[in-house]
């Protein structure tokens, strides 16, 4: 029983970050295309997503990591080939999720006047990484 809530819990946890990751790659993507410094509505909009993810998309990360770790461990599963592919791309998506967190701050802080020579397009890694995770969750192909 206490698995199932664990695991309930978990998948409720990767829900909320995902979606914030989402959420972010998509308004850092429409910073990208401002012409100029940020106005103060778009200034208040990306300090309101900064606020949501200290409040609800980082701790919703550390949270789908540790139950994560906890279903896995009481599972049986450390040792499964799909599980170490399943971690690498866990690790990928929490290493991107740091990447926005701090463009996100930098903006906010800049008042959006920020310059970065070679921003990194993140979309497809946010949005690709989850697909493949719940295959190899559902499939456990190796």
């Amino acid at each position: 029983m206490a698995y199932l809530l664990i695991k309930s819990l978990h998948l409720a946890l990767v829900l909320f970050w995902v979606a914030g990751m989402v959420l972010q790659a998509f308004v850092l993507a429409a910073a990208d295309k401002l012409p100029g410094p940020a106005l103060p509505q778009e200034l208040a909009r990306l300090r309101l997503l900064r606020k949501w993810e200290r409040l609800l998309t980082t701790p919703a990360m550390v949270g789908a990591l540790a139950s994560g770790v906890y279903l896995a461990s009481s599972a049986g599963w450390f040792g499964s080939g799909w599980l170490s592919v399943k971690l690498a791309l866990v690790l990928l998506l929490a290493a991107v999720h740091g990447m926005q967190a701090g463009r996100l701050r930098r903006l906010a802080e800049a008042a959006g006047d920020v310059t970065e020579a070679g921003r990194a397009r993140l979309m497809p890694v946010v949005l690709a990484a989850p697909v493949l995770i719940i295959l190899l969750v559902v499939m456990k192909p190796f």
